[in-house]
């Protein structure tokens, strides 16, 4: 089995200088392990910490500075210097699209891939709003990928976000977290929906924030499989936050043992990630 991974959906936390008040305000997640969560890890602690080869990574927005987004790519650079990377930064999704093209001049980066807004529970709204359209457009435009976080069982959402990538072929739509599943019934409706695009493309990662037992996890790995197909799925470890449940070489283990072949392992572990974020 091939031990070369390339990991798209990772954090780093620079809690000295940046603001991360979702994380060290008032009130912070109440997850179990906050702790280690909260630990600054250096990317040699993460090469360290697995004995899968890190080949490449995809760093997620942490809010490290929502105000000047540019920060947290800059700090990247400058914090990861062994580990091929791509960067996911922030910019709303739903401002008017003069603003939305102005917050994407200000993040140009030569690691940039994408944009995440995160839209769950009452925020999916956010993606109906006229605006979005037209500032997915421009992504689409800047070969910038839009990486949707919501619930996908909020059945008109997951309808408008494939009425988009219907919309705009051009557009790369990655869903994070497998769609945040809890309504499985309704969840599943909403892959078979998905699936039909294939200019979209799902990470089957961040199952710590959910509450469905392993049975279902597998259950929801066997249908996106089936939907989906194996091109476009990406394991994922959602690092830091996947040490709620389990260590980060762990997760990767429990991956490889999803996969009946080394041919799915390949393509869901390294290949699929390396061909959609050119690591």
């Amino acid at each position: 089995m091939s031990t070369k991974i390339i990991d798209p959906h990772v954090h780093f936390f620079n809690l000295s200088e940046g603001q991360y008040s979702w994380l060290q305000g008032a009130s912070p997640p109440v997850w179990p392990n906050l702790d280690k969560i909260k630990q600054p890890v250096s990317e040699e602690d993460l090469i360290q910490s697995t004995d899968f080869k890190l080949a490449g990574l995809v760093h997620i927005e942490a809010g490290f500075d929502n105000n000047a987004p540019i920060n947290e790519l800059h700090w990247l650079t400058t914090h990861l210097k062994k580990t091929p990377f791509k960067a996911i930064s922030f910019a709303q999704i739903d401002q008017e699209t003069n603003y939305f093209s102005a917050a994407l001049k200000n993040i140009q980066h030569t690691h940039l891939a994408g944009i995440r807004d995160i839209t769950e529970g009452n925020d999916a709204t956010r993606l109906l709003n006229k605006n979005c359209f037209d500032n997915l457009e421009y992504l689409s435009h800047l070969k910038l990928h839009f990486e949707a976080q919501f619930e996908l069982e909020n059945i008109p959402v997951t309808e408008k976000i494939a009425h988009y990538a219907k919309q705009l072929p051009q557009l790369q739509i990655v869903i994070n977290h497998a769609g945040l599943p809890n309504n499985t019934a309704l969840w599943q409706q909403a892959i078979k929906q998905l699936a039909k695009h294939c200019n979209i493309f799902i990470k089957f990662s961040g199952f710590e924030l959910l509450a469905l037992n392993n049975h279902q996890q597998i259950e929801c790995f066997n249908t996106i499989l089936k939907q989906f197909g194996e091109q476009r799925i990406m394991f994922a470890s959602n690092f830091p936050v996947c040490q709620i449940n389990t260590s980060y070489n762990n997760l990767w283990h429990s991956y490889s043992d999803l996969c009946h072949s080394e041919d799915t392992w390949h393509q869901l572990s390294y290949k699929n990630a390396k061909l959609l974020y050119q690591v």
